[in-house]
Parts: structure tokens; C-alpha cells; sequence
């Protein structure tokens, strides 16, 4: 039988102290006061306090997806929907032009799909228009309607404090999981014919939120994607807000990141509407916003098939364990 999993380094790395701007890891408290209490001494805070935040989030992903699916049922129940006919995929929602990438994919071969997006072809990142600007509004609509319901409400990731979870909110059954497999994926698979193995069967997906006073930025990083496989797709939702660009560099473990040569890092201005694909392993990061709000749809799409091989977390091949429930971590395995 095949389950769903997720990677025992999830309980134990890519810890995320923003104070710091670093990931840990937490195996002990005797471990982490060995390892990281200079960094956080040297940045004026308290080892103690440091160490009881990072002990707070591993205790929060021991039961993150038994907690997700409690969230999402009590929502499904109290919560009403401002705008409940954009909870199905419908292709209205989409730019033209965006429509008009899908129908090239078929037809068309790697090259002549990549001369139709802008973004970088030589490091193989891409932008493009996804969503109108009416389906953006009114998205942005319900978000906004479901950060003042009185509803339980879970964070993005490690990273952002701020943001929805798209999945609690139901946006899965009808809308993401199509988009993944009908649209997303025939993307990926023409521009990265050699990465691809068995397609994107399962994703992440979550809105974040950047404003003054709250999340205003985002570190150096790269995201919980496929090693090869480009499946990060990150779409601007809104305008009327001041700086917020995102920079871009290479791939994890390829040149000294953002502390590097300038030639490395590359700024991207968010277009509303606009999606950059980039590979899971990019580095990138998000310059303060300055003024206004910047809501962002961020879906990371995974391929089981990658993932098993090699955990994109801790770079081995992963030591499995099962999940009760959903997707765990995108990985698969299978029990007697």
C-alpha cells in the first residue's frame, strides 16, 4: 500500500529564526546552545527565548497536517464565502495571453514555448501573465473577507506569518488540483522535459501577505520544492504597494548566494496578475516593502517520484515517515 510522508528532517531542520535571518537545526537543547548561541548573542537576543521559539515550531510540525485537516473542517463549517463561484477553475479567471502558452505547449517545442515568456532562459526561470485582474480583485476580495472572519487560521510556512492557507479555505477540491495537472504541469514538463519523472501529483499553495508592522520581507532561502524540477510558481495578486521585488540567484549550493558577485542576483518586479516559475532550488529572497500590501499566491508543485530520491530539505535520500493525514510532505512510501 502507498502512503503519503513526510521526511524525519522536518521535525529537526530548516528551522527558520528570522531575528537572525538563518536557518537551524534542533536535535537537543544542549546541541543548539552549542551551535548557535554566539550567532544569537553577537544579534543582542536571548539564547533562552531564541531556543524556546525554535522548540515552539517543532512541537507546531509534529501535528502541523492532523491540525491543518481540524482547521479546514471547522472552516468549511462557519466560514461564509463573499465570492463562492471562484472556488471552481474556470478558464475566464485567466489572461488571454496565458491561455494562449497552454495551447503552444502541445505543439511546440521547449525552445519555442520559452521565446513566448519573458524572465531568464539561460538560468531557466520564466515569467509570464496567469490571472486576469478581475479574477486577482476578487480573490483578493475573499482573502481579505477571511482574515476578518472569526475563523481558526493557520500561517503560510516557517517563513511568513502572515498569509493564508489556501487548502484550509477549499480553494484544493476544485480549483488547485486542476490547475496543477491540466495547466501547471504540461508547462513544466515542456520546459524541463529531462527533470520530469511522473508528473506533479500533489502541492503546496498559500497566499502571503506583506505589510508594515508585519511580515515586510523575506530571506535568503529556497523553497521545500524539487531538487530539479522547477515547480515553484510565485503570482502577484495586487498593485499599490512600493518596493517588495524579489531577488533572484543560483541554485542552491552554486555560488555565494546574495553576500556574492552582483552578477549572480537578479531583481524581479511583481506584475499583477504575472507568475515567475522557478526551480525549487533557485535561491531568491524579497526586498522591504516599503508602503501598501503585497499579497502573493505562492504553489509549490511536487513530483512523489523526485522527492523519494533525494529530500530537498536535508539533500539525502529521505528517511520516511507515514502521514495520518493528506499529503504530508509530498513524499510517498509504502507499508505492508
Amino acid at each position: 500500500m502507498t502512503v503519503f510522508a513526510r521526511c524525519k528532517c522536518f521535525l529537526k531542520t530548516n528551522i527558520f529564526v528570522k531575528e537572525i535571518n538563518q536557518h537551524v537545526k534542533y536535535t537537543s537543547d544542549a546541541q543548539f546552545v552549542l551551535e548557535y548561541s554566539s550567532v544569537i548573542q553577537s544579534a543582542g537576543l536571548s539564547v533562552d527565548e531564541t531556543l524556546k521559539q525554535v522548540k515552539e515550531e517543532v512541537a507546531r510540525r509534529k501535528n502541523v497536517f492532523s491540525d491543518n485537516k481540524k482547521r479546514s473542517e471547522e472552516i468549511k463549517i462557519k466560514y461564509k464565502r463573499l465570492h463562492p463561484e471562484i472556488f471552481k477553475l474556470q478558464e475566464n479567471y485567466f489572461h488571454e495571453k496565458f491561455l494562449e502558452i497552454t495551447k503552444l505547449v502541445s505543439n511546440s517545442s521547449p525552445d519555442q514555448l520559452a521565446l513566448q515568456l519573458e524572465g531568464n532562459k539561460q538560468k531557466r526561470y520564466y515569467s509570464f501573465p496567469v490571472f486576469s485582474n478581475k479574477f486577482c480583485d476578487l480573490l483578493l476580495e475573499e482573502l481579505k473577507n477571511f482574515e476578518n472572519a472569526d475563523v481558526p487560521k493557520g500561517r503560510p510556512n516557517s517563513m511568513n506569518k502572515h498569509g493564508v492557507l489556501l487548502d484550509e479555505l477549499g480553494f484544493n477540491e476544485e480549483f488547485l488540483n486542476a490547475f496543477r495537472t491540466e495547466y501547471l504541469q504540461p508547462i513544466a514538463v515542456k520546459l524541463f522535459p529531462e527533470y520530469v519523472l511522473d508528473g506533479l501529483d500533489t502541492h503546496k499553495a498559500f497566499v502571503v501577505k506583506y505589510k508594515i508592522g508585519e511580515d515586510v520581507d523575506l530571506g535568503w532561502h529556497h523553497d521545500n520544492a524539487e531538487v530539479n524540477l522547477m515547480v515553484t510558481l510565485n503570482i502577484a495578486l495586487n498593485e499599490g504597494f512600493d518596493e517588495g521585488s524579489l531577488y533572484i540567484g543560483p541554485m542552491a549550493g552554486e555560488g555565494k548566494g546574495v553576500a556574492g558577485s552582483e552578477s549572480t542576483v537578479e531583481e524581479y518586479s511583481h506584475k499583477k496578475g504575472w507568475g515567475l516559475l522557478h526551480r525549487g532550488l533557485q535561491m531568491h529572497g524579497a526586498m522591504p516593502i516599503e508602503y501598501g500590501e503585497r499579497y502573493n499566491m505562492i504553489i509549490w508543485a511536487r513530483s512523489s517520484s523526485v522527492r523519494n530520491l533525494n529530500c530537498p530539505m536535508c539533500m539525502k535520500k529521505p528517511d520516511l515517515e507515514p502521514v495520518d493525514v493528506g499529503w504530508g510532505e509530498g513524499f510517498t512510501m509504502c507499508t505492508s
